[in-house]
């Protein structure tokens, strides 16, 4: 997700969707309670987050406008704030240290150059210059630096402790003891993206690209500021910010998310970044990434059911979200319903742009945003596809409903739950049952399947399903047993349908790939164990029976691998 349109932070942006109104402070709320998966952080820096009338306003004032000095050159200090604000980090950083030879103690150059070391990710270095400026004193602003120094001792606090992973083109950050299996999977999926939007775009960074993976939701919230409640409801899981790629580990979710999508969908962000020079809107950033986020796995579809769905229920009501609606984030809308549409509307913008003018006519948007001199998609849509804003609107909704696309009553939003303590996904799924006549039946299955009476089991919880027909645990309850019983074709009926109706819901992919098992499918097998490991990588059972699979297919490294991650899951 891209939190919102950036300067040199995008912890502010312009206020509507062609980038021209006045800055918008998005302020996130704290945490709330306890059991937020990792423990407690160092309880001063939190505690000075609350005493500093609101960290993000402190970083967002201190980087738009860093106090008044005369020392420095102000041509010279506006030539490096435009370099970092569209992520030309690296000129930037050059240029600065330059400019600090002749001017050692001029404190708005010291802000700046704390804020480009930052963004290459020398977090003590941005520290220190920031406290030589705070020293310095002078011009005003020294709370604004301090808010800024702040938030850098959050950023050591959390990272320091991080492993680093290096690929050619990666530089990954994670905490090696919860997150280590999962910097295989990340590098391959980032390195498969590099490849595949080289070639759609053109665009290969010269600098490696760094990413961090946080390993609860406390820490993810001292380092980009996105509270709870945009995890839960909006599904703020990955943030682009700071010249970086941010993701949230997916342990710290009830069953997991699409977490190698949305590490794919923030590359795309950093992409439209460097592109498009920082100038385009929020509209056209979370529709490129959506639109793009799975063809790393060969998947170039945005239309799944729920997509169709919502997009066919909101034409039909006439509730479509305004582009202008978006700005500045999408975590600024109020329901899970509403931010998917919004992913929804937006990427179908993108289809319908390749649509009239194909790829080239996409790219071209995308350069004339980085050439002009204001930000937003107006004038570039305008000179490549001839429309105003305005029409461009109206002949995408024509173009939508041209789509005749279908509704599926049954599937609906999941909203994200954040792990609170000791989690038991199975009763969590009972709950999910609403009929209690259902949840009685599905309950008395269990017990009768941990006795060994598989046949009555598979006959209750037929039961259970006639009253709530589209139940995905129960359907995943029945086709274990199903399996279990060599009944396999009929488990994989249910688990297809499953399937339709939940398509992130992991238990599924794991069912389908020990029915492909045991018909020896193994290609089947282990394209529905990765599946389930695209979703919720800490199962061991799933790790151990991809080996198997891979084995039976000959690809005797990867067995090894899948062995060695279902060894460390386990211990």
């Amino acid at each position: 997700m891209r939190r919102m349109r950036t300067h040199l932070s995008p912890l502010f942006c312009f206020g509507d969707p062609e980038g021209r109104g006045n800055l918008t402070l998005s302020q996130p709320s704290p945490l709330e309670g306890e059991g937020m998966g990792g423990g407690d952080r160092p309880g001063s820096l939190f505690d000075a987050l609350a005493l500093s009338a609101g960290l993000a306003i402190l970083l967002t004032f201190f980087v738009i406008s860093p106090s008044i000095s005369h020392a420095a050159p102000q041509e010279a200090i506006q030539s490096v704030t435009v370099k970092l604000d569209r992520w030309d980090v690296e000129e930037a950083w050059v240029e600065v240290k330059t400019l600090l030879v002749n001017e050692p103690k001029d404190p708005q150059l010291l802000e700046v150059a704390s804020q480009i070391a930052f963004h290459r990710g020398e977090y003590p270095e941005a520290l220190g210059l920031m406290k030589s400026a705070i020293e310095l004193g002078g011009g005003g602003g020294e709370e604004k630096r301090k808010g800024f120094a702040l938030f850098v001792e959050q950023t050591i606090g959390v990272v320091t402790p991080f492993q680093r992973y290096e690929s050619p083109h990666f530089i990954i950050r994670l905490d090696e003891k919860q997150d280590g299996i999962l910097a295989g999977y990340i590098t391959e999926t980032l390195e498969k993206t590099y490849q595949v939007m080289a070639q759609q775009y053109g665009f290969q960074p010269r600098e490696k690209i760094r990413v961090e993976v946080f390993p609860d939701a406390r820490a993810f919230y001292y380092a980009s500021t996105l509270s709870a409640r945009d995890i839960e409801v909006t599904g703020a899981v990955g943030l682009t910010q700071f010249n970086k790629l941010m993701l949230l580990s997916p342990r710290t979710l009830v069953y997991g998310y699409r977490w190698l999508d949305a590490i794919s969908h923030e590359y795309m962000h950093y992409l439209i970044m460097k592109m498009t020079a920082n100038k385009a809107p929020i509209w056209f950033h979370e529709g490129l990434s959506k639109y793009e986020e799975t063809r790393w796995r060969g998947n170039s579809s945005y239309l799944s059911p729920l997509y169709q769905t919502l997009l066919t229920r909101a034409l039909v009501e006439g509730k479509l979200i305004d582009f202008d609606r978006m700005e500045p984030s999408l975590v600024k809308l109020q329901t899970p319903e509403d931010v998917q549409l919004a992913y929804a509307q937006a990427a179908s913008a993108i289809e319908f742009i390749i649509a009239k003018a194909g790829l080239q006519g996409l790219r071209a948007i995308m350069n004339r945003m980085a050439d002009s001199t204001e930000r937003g998609a107006s004038a570039p849509v305008k000179a490549v596809l001839g429309l105003n804003f305005q029409e461009f609107a109206g002949s995408w909704k024509e173009f939508l409903k041209s789509k005749a696309l279908k509704e599926e009553s049954r599937v609906n939003v999941r909203r994200y739950k954040i792990k609170e303590g000791r989690v038991n996904e199975e009763s969590m799924d009972m709950e999910e049952i609403k009929s209690l006549v259902a949840r009685n039946r599905a309950h008395l299955g269990d017990l009768l399947k941990d006795k060994g009476r598989m046949g009555a089991a598979v006959l209750e919880y037929r039961r259970a399903l006639a009253e709530t027909q589209d139940s995905v645990p129960i359907m995943n309850r029945l086709s274990a047993v199903l399996t279990g019983l060599g009944r396999e074709e009929e488990a994989l009926q249910l688990l297809q349908r499953a399937k339709e109706i939940s398509p992130d819901y992991p238990t599924t992919y794991t069912h389908l790939g020990q029915a492909y098992l045991k018909l020896k499918d193994f290609a089947g097998a282990k394209e529905a164990f990765l599946t389930s490991i695209q979703i919720n990588p800490f199962n061991p059972e799933v790790h151990r029976d991809l080996a198997i699979a891979y084995e039976m297919l000959a690809e005797k490294t990867a067995a090894l691998q899948e062995r060695e991650i279902a060894r460390r899951l386990l211990q």
